[in-house]
């Protein structure tokens, strides 16, 4: 199982609109292509992890850092880990409101994944909150 980890930072005139768009059309295309995941926004970042066939996962990674809703992606992780962390989920999905942080959204997302993927997911989103 390969997995890609990124941050990325929306684009200041991005609508909620678009917002509930990307969450919509990811998810189809996650279906079409076995691909699945979790997505965490707010109004200033993204945090996606995606899971599945290399190929999949990096055509779909190719198409967000294309995506002209997207600004400074970072990928974080990338490489292969011994299961799916999120069978169940095509792309969980959780809005992050106000002042809450990145991290208190991942440590609600990640309870079924091996320890060291969620401390990794959740160490990723520790670091984003310091420096927002």
């Amino acid at each position: 199982m390969y997995r890609l980890v990124y941050i990325s930072t929306p684009k200041p005139d991005i609508t909620p609109a678009e917002m509930t768009d990307i969450v919509r059309v990811g998810r189809r295309n996650n279906i079409k292509n076995g691909i699945t995941g979790l997505l965490i926004q707010d109004r200033r970042r993204f945090l996606q992890y995606l899971e599945g066939e290399a190929e999949q996962v990096e055509e779909t990674f190719a198409r967000i850092s294309a995506d002209r809703r997207h600004s400074a992606i970072i990928q974080l992780k990338n490489g292969y880990i011994g299961r799916r962390q999120f069978p169940k989920w095509e792309m969980a999905s959780k809005y992050v409101d106000g002042d809450a942080s990145l991290l208190s959204a991942v440590k609600e997302l990640v309870s079924d994944c091996d320890r060291d993927v969620a401390n990794e997911l959740m160490s990723f989103a520790e670091a984003r909150d310091r420096a927002a």
